[in-house]
């Protein structure tokens, strides 16, 4: 798993993270030791570029998860954007697509945040 993360051009309170490879349990790991680093009451958005995830396993959703819990508990929140197919898929049918705020694009993502 790959991060990066990158300033959002419009709102100082929230992190672009631009994510490649699989969101399995070690992808799963290295996500919630990066982000949850960041996270805190100036950062409270983060908005995560799905355009390279190959693959997702209920780690994945279960970090997504708890990060999602620990930003809302911030006044924040989190959206997701880029998904291919499966992945959305995958979202879908455990009925996660609308709590974790899935969209097609990154102004459809930050637009649902706010941000």
């Amino acid at each position: 798993m790959q991060l990066t993360f990158e300033d959002h051009p419009e709102a100082e309170c929230a992190l672009i993270v631009h994510l490649a490879g699989s969101l399995d349990v070690d992808g799963a790991t290295v996500l919630w030791e990066s982000a949850s680093q960041l996270v805190d009451r100036t950062t409270r958005f983060l908005v995560f570029d799905f355009t390279k995830i190959t693959m997702m396993t209920s780690a994945g959703i279960g970090t997504l998860v708890r990060l999602h819990t620990r930003l809302q508990g911030l006044g924040g929140g989190l959206a997701i954007y880029g998904c291919s197919s499966r992945v959305r898929e995958i979202f879908s049918i455990v009925m996660l697509d609308k709590i974790l705020a899935v969209h097609d694009t990154e102004s459809e993502a930050c637009r649902v945040l706010g941000v």
